[in-house]
């Protein structure tokens, strides 16, 4: 007769010790993705308002080139329309 492997016990998914373990680890889980998600849109919005400066700040710049090149020419040319001068 051939040698028998004995009968072994099959092992349940749920051990009955925390019946609704399932529940709270997801509940866990929506707590933290949505943690995640308002940091994340927190700090979007800080980057754009930071984005939002530096443009600011460039146009400024840009506005103080221009009137210095303006100054730079003759008062003739700056009272032109720019059709005509071009």
């Amino acid at each position: 007769m051939p040698l028998r492997k004995p009968a072994s016990k099959r092992r349940s998914t749920d051990s009955g010790v925390e019946p609704d373990r399932g529940a709270l680890c997801q509940e866990k889980k929506d707590q933290r993705i949505a943690l995640f998600l308002s940091d994340f849109d927190q700090q979007a919005k800080e980057n754009i308002q930071e984005m939002r400066k530096e443009l600011d700040s460039l146009l400024q710049t840009a506005e103080k080139a221009f009137t210095v090149e303006l100054l730079k020419m003759p008062v003739a040319i700056r009272k032109m329309k720019r059709k005509d001068l071009l």
